[in-house]
């Protein structure tokens, strides 16, 4: 399965109110580390957390954003692990790897997540 989602980094109006929200601790420690592209993270987080539930064909009511992380190798590539009832329904649908695709410019993320059997 296959989730994809683009954002609109001016859309973000209360990075630290959203990040509350949608992000686990050690998601919001990486992003502080980027003082001058804070919003330009925050928007990355929404649209990898948004692609997910996609690719999991869920909603946000059905699992927590907190139950998806977002991380990085030391390469600086991105992967996902899933925690919760995120992990639950990845293993319902046989899922035995997750790919992420992050794409950034200044006003524009975006997101493609793919779930393979």
């Amino acid at each position: 399965m296959i989730g994809f989602d683009l954002q609109e980094v001016k859309r973000i109006k209360d990075e630290d109110k959203l990040l509350q929200k949608i992000a686990l601790e050690s998601e919001i420690a990486y992003i502080e580390r980027f003082v001058k592209n804070k919003k330009e993270k925050v928007a990355t987080l929404w649209a990898v957390k948004e692609a997910v539930f996609k690719a999991l064909d869920v909603s946000s009511g059905e699992i927590s954003f907190k139950e998806i992380e977002l991380c990085h190798k030391e390469s600086g590539a991105p992967i996902i692990i899933l925690h919760g009832k995120a992990k639950k329904r990845f293993e319902m649908l046989k899922g035995k790897e997750i790919n992420v695709s992050i794409s950034h410019q200044k006003s524009i993320v975006g997101a493609v997540v793919e779930i393979c059997t």
